[in-house]
């Protein structure tokens, strides 16, 4: 370690304790998780025909709020086509829902007070079998997209959910609002194919690694500063590992970290060769893990969108 770098620690460790302790040790990482159907990155526009079954037209109300929604940097995803249109879409959502409720008399154990003494205190309790009803809610959505321009099937998706409730006599509860379990299902299904058809931009909070065994002191003592420079210059603490590392440090906090800023800076290639370097120093590490494959996604992400501002093939 070279002698500017030690006689640096002091002043360094003294700014960063400036930081707000309210605030913990993150970095901020920007990126966009790829759709789940890679094929609708030329998809531009989207017409949502006849949804059948019992509750398809209030899937095809929630699916064509959901994707209207779908903005990426700015900029509307799909262009959605609800009803006749003379627009010719790219391609078409269609599908069928329905939702069956069936009723039927059981008997279940319950707790219930078989003694009660002073002042209607129960003083004795016990699991006794009670009549009760059984309610299940069997609900099953099927979707389907075509490709206007060859009228191939580029999407088709089941989503079965299931919910059951028994309700006994003397139960505190009632059975909830089948209404409301059905709408819950139904925006459970819009979610999950807005994520199969369009990228989602996320912003989240990363922890740095922050363990220093095996660093010797002034190693140690300069990493440290670097953390806490994290809570107001994230840029200055990033620079600091960099010359960490420029110094000769190897270590698998040093590296996870720099692969973090690499990642933030948007520096996806840098990011994965450091992630790369972090797993060949702690195999398995789930932290390394979780982060090259995010590292990863949002590369491919980034390949979509720019496939789909470039125009695309011909489909």
């Amino acid at each position: 370690m070279n002698r500017l770098w030690t006689t640096t620690i002091t002043a360094l460790t003294a700014m960063a304790g400036m930081a707000s302790a309210a605030q913990a040790e993150v970095l901020t990482i920007e990126g966009m998780t790829p759709a789940n159907s890679p094929e609708f990155a030329e998809i531009r526009s989207i017409a949502i025909e006849r949804f059948g079954g019992s509750d398809g037209r209030a899937l095809a109300f929630e699916l064509e709020d959901r994707l209207v929604d779908v903005n990426i940097f700015g900029q509307p995803y799909f262009d959605v086509i609800g009803g006749r249109s003379a627009v010719q879409p790219d391609a078409t959502l269609s599908g069928n829902v329905t939702a069956g409720i069936e009723e039927f008399d059981t008997v279940a154990m319950r707790r219930r007070c078989i003694e009660r003494g002073d002042k209607d205190k129960c003083v004795t309790y016990k699991d006794i079998k009670v009549k009760c009803v059984n309610r299940i809610i069997d609900y099953r959505a099927q979707v389907r997209a075509t490709r206007f321009s060859d009228g191939r099937s580029i999407y088709t998706e089941s989503f079965p959910d299931k919910q059951e409730q028994t309700v006994c006599i003397g139960d505190e509860q009632d059975f909830a609002s089948s209404e409301s379990v059905i709408r819950a299902m139904i925006s459970s299904t819009a979610s999950a194919i807005r994520n199969d058809l369009a990228p989602r931009p996320y912003r989240q909070d990363i922890r740095i690694l922050e363990s220093r065994k095996g660093m010797a002191r002034a190693e140690s003592d300069f990493f440290k500063a670097a953390i806490k420079m994290t809570k107001t210059n994230a840029e200055e603490a990033c620079r600091m590992w960099d010359e960490a590392a420029e110094n000769g440090l190897i270590h698998i906090s040093l590296t996870f970290n720099r692969g973090l800023c690499a990642e933030q800076r948007g520096d996806l290639d840098a990011a994965l060769m450091l992630y790369d370097e972090a797993d060949r120093l702690s195999p398995g590490k789930m932290e390394v893990t979780q982060a090259r494959q995010r590292a990863i996604d949002h590369r491919r992400a980034q390949e979509e969108w720019e496939l789909r501002q470039s125009g695309g093939s011909e489909s």
